[in-house]
């Protein structure tokens, strides 16, 4: 029977191969089958005099430490976080969009937001960049983004926001960034973008026949693919500079032949560079259905997968791997670079890795100038109202939020997964509260990719990967 005196491990088996992951030291470590089988008998690792079990002890392994407390350690900052080191606002400048997607979160398919005609307002814009400029004393760097339905149909107040701004941070390195679906991107438009230290993110989903399945106009249903591609490749080669702060978003859709994809990407060489493409999926958060993967999707993206991982060992060539899938596994060399350092054991009151201070790195102000902690939560969600304009931030919800573990908080500290933890708030939210059932199935998938990740990072490491191939391909 496992107690917490157990040691605090996850065991696992990996091409013939036994591992354990120490939680404690955030370690992966190969062992014989007989320490294996040690490990994983309750009675005997308690008593065993094993000589391998004992080395183990010695460098600081298979310790019983737990966490006794689920409490997030920045919660006590929050004055100074939120009152000082502000990082970013996202404006909904327009609740409404001259596109109709079906899997936006506008669309109807989540317990969410809908398109509606309501904007912000300068005077209202004006407050919230106020807001972020009083509450960053202490950050140097501040972004302000644009956000929609389509940003660029308030063009006028866009460019008015980032006049402002230059001129009230002043002191400040201000950056501005938004989300387009690529539309309204004439010639005009980008003239007066231009001359700002903008970044600008397309949404393009691939090739025409893929991407006007999901994205049509508004006003005719047709797909909008010509209109977008057309609009980029003229500014593209026009201002061929403006690569620089470019970049797309694709929504990859898991029906379709996922080669597909990689191979429109491929052929686009004018437009997409080698950071410019961040694929996702369809969330499933907030979701009235949940989404379907097709086999054919799930077999090429493990297939692409497999080449990707003979591209790290050195085996295939950059050209004949996916982009989509270098994004994908970036968190796997991440911690493969960190995992070589020592760090601390879990502290005796701890919080998972998921959370951020909610509010400081995406501070998300809606049209009618409520606060939420960023813009992938839902407005209609009263917990996730974490403020106003006027009356500043609701320290209650903000901290409720911080501290999500505390929903779960016996299995988190028994959770393999806790310092490599993905689950925040929005993760955990029924649409209304903080639900344990929603953090529940969180937790569950954090788990399987965890599970996948240590697997995958064994099956380089056997095959021969080292850590300075690892720095050449994070940079």
């Amino acid at each position: 029977m496992l107690t917490k005196e157990n040691p605090l491990i996850y065991s696992f088996e990996n091409m013939d191969k036994y591992y354990f992951f120490d939680v404690n030291k955030n370690k992966i470590i190969n062992v014989d089958e007989d320490t294996y089988q040690i490990i994983n008998d309750p009675d005997a690792i308690r008593s065993s005099g094993h000589p391998v079990i004992q080395k183990l002890k010695d460098q600081g392994y298979l310790s019983n430490n737990r966490v006794e407390e689920i409490k997030h350690s920045n919660g006590k900052m929050l004055d100074e976080l939120l009152g000082y080191n502000l990082k970013k606002i996202i404006l909904q400048v327009t609740q409404n969009c001259n596109f109709r997607c079906n899997y936006c979160v506008y669309s109807g398919s989540y317990v969410n937001r809908v398109h509606s005609n309501k904007r912000m307002d300068f005077a209202t814009a004006q407050k919230g960049i106020d807001f972020l400029i009083e509450h960053s004393k202490d950050a140097k760097d501040i972004d302000i983004s644009f956000y929609g339905g389509e940003p660029l149909l308030e063009m006028n107040l866009i460019i008015q926001c980032m006049d402002y701004a230059i001129k009230a941070a002043e002191g400040k390195n201000v950056s501005f960034s938004l989300t387009t679906n690529g539309s309204l991107l004439n010639e005009a438009n980008v003239k007066r973008l231009l001359g700002y230290n903008l970044r600008i993110t397309v949404s393009m989903d691939g090739p025409q026949e893929i991407h006007d399945k999901h994205r049509t106009f508004a006003s005719t249903g047709c797909g909008t693919f010509n209109a977008v591609y057309d609009n980029i490749k003229r500014i593209v080669e026009k201002y061929p500079d403006i690569k620089k702060n470019l970049s797309f978003s694709m929504v990859m859709d898991p029906t379709a032949q996922f080669n597909c994809l990689d191979d429109f990407i491929a052929s686009e060489e004018e437009f997409f560079n080698e950071s410019a493409v961040i694929g996702s999926f369809v969330s499933n958060n907030y979701r009235n259905d949940r989404v379907q993967f097709s086999e054919n999707f799930v077999g090429e993206w493990e297939y692409s997968k497999f080449k990707y991982l003979l591209f790290v060992l050195g085996k295939v060539s950059k050209a004949n791997n996916s982009q989509l899938i270098r994004a994908a596994y970036r968190e796997h060399f991440e911690y493969i670079s960190n995992s070589h350092r020592n760090i601390a054991p879990l502290a005796k009151q701890d919080h998972h890795s998921g959370p951020c201070v909610p509010g400081q790195i995406r501070l998300f102000m809606s049209t009618d100038a409520h606060f939420y902690p960023c813009e992938r939560v839902s407005e209609t969600s009263d917990i996730m109202r974490i403020g106003n304009i006027e009356e500043g931030f609701f320290f209650d919800k903000i901290e409720k939020l911080l501290n999500v573990g505390q929903l779960t908080e016996e299995s988190c500290k028994e959770c393999y997964a806790f310092r490599n933890c993905r689950v925040c708030a929005s993760l955990s939210d029924d649409g209304n509260q903080l639900s344990k059932e929603a953090k529940q199935k969180a937790c569950r998938d954090v788990r399987y990719n965890f599970d996948e990740m240590l697997k995958d990072v064994c099956t380089l490491k056997e095959c021969g990967l080292k850590k300075e191939m690892v720095q050449k391909i994070t940079g």
